[in-house]
């Protein structure tokens, strides 16, 4: 499919767009839903050796007693893992970003955006209507909250934050 080729915010936007019906003709969101679950994994050992990386660690055992050999889910910017930690005996989700995933998002995120006009432009002409430049500075202002959602989900720290927050 398209979208998975073309990197990993165009995944995500396929993603968000398969539920809005609203936007698309039925057959399109239904292609785009196929993207919810179809994202394929990268590498384990790059995946374990962004762990050692990033938990600054040589040996991942000194810090698992248990770490899954494959991923239990993949997405469009990491893959998850199950361990267990080898202090507390707890089992955790351990979620790996994919290597060089917030270059390839400003990369996605900057031709998203200079493509943003002319999709306007081209969706008022098939609706007969003409584009202002209100019309453009909304669309282009919608692409950048959503790419800021989007960049604020790399940040894994936060949202392990989040989770003790919630679990507490």
């Amino acid at each position: 499919i398209l979208c998975q080729q073309l990197g990993p915010t165009f995944i995500k936007l396929g993603q968000a767009l398969s539920i809005r019906t609203d936007l698309l003709p039925e057959i399109y969101a239904l292609q785009l839903r196929a993207l919810q679950d179809a994202v394929p994994p990268f590498d384990s050992t790059e995946a374990r050796e962004v762990l050692r990386r990033e938990l600054g660690v040589r040996d991942l055992n000194s810090l698992f007693e248990k770490l899954s050999d494959e991923p239990v889910a993949s997405a469009s910017i990491g893959q998850v893992y199950r361990g267990t930690l080898r202090d507390s005996q707890k089992d955790v989700a351990v979620k790996v970003q994919r290597p060089g995933i917030l270059g390839e998002i400003a990369l996605d995120l900057y031709v998203l955006r200079l493509l943003t006009p002319i999709q306007t432009k081209l969706q008022n002409a098939v609706n007969r209507q003409p584009t202002t430049q209100e019309d453009i500075d909304t669309a282009v202002s919608l692409v950048d909250e959503w790419g800021r959602g989007f960049v604020a989900e790399t940040d894994y720290r936060l949202e392990a934050r989040n989770t003790i927050q919630f679990e507490e």
